[in-house]
């Protein structure tokens, strides 16, 4: 059998090599870093609070409701419901015997880490009323939860 020799590691190479996997750590370290610190920052959008994010999330909702983009508010409710209830079915539970005039967030409040409550004027006229008819306006609670660090409008699957 012939012997098969192998080139000695010179100091050069292996020096190269630890200072690659030096490296190679602290870029490891830095991206983990840099990945940490962009999540803390998604996680504070909207004011850094959950009573400041429910607050936006339901505005943009109700501005949604108000345009009659009936799609981009359904994209606002849980997960779970979005699973069980289709956007059509969502248009067909909102959108059919108001006009939307109005809302807005008048107050917030979380007694929990995940469930704030948000309550809202809304301004809105009966399609079903004499065209001289006043427009309407009342308040309405709206239950919000957090799942998975985003804040989501609870409605309940009827």
């Amino acid at each position: 059998m012939q012997d098969i020799k192998t080139k000695p590691q010179t100091h050069q190479s292996s020096h190269t090599l630890r200072k690659w996997s030096h490296r190679a750590r602290w870029t490891s370290l830095c991206l983990s870093l840099c990945a940490a610190l962009t999540l803390a920052a998604c996680a504070n959008l909207g004011g850094g609070n959950p009573e400041a994010q429910v607050r936006q999330r339901a505005t943009e909702r109700w501005q949604a409701l108000v345009a009659g983009e009936f799609s981009r508010a359904y994209s606002y409710n849980t997960p779970g419901f979005r699973a069980v209830v289709s956007a059509d079915g969502y248009r067909n539970r909102i959108g059919g015997a108001i006009t939307w005039l109005g809302a807005e967030v008048v107050g917030v409040n979380c007694p929990e880490a995940d469930k704030c409550t948000a309550r809202l004027r809304i301004d809105f006229k009966p399609l079903l009323s004499r065209p001289s008819a006043a427009n309407v306006s009342t308040h309405v609670d709206e239950t919000w939860l957090l799942e998975n660090g985003e804040w989501w409008f609870f409605q309940a699957i009827k």
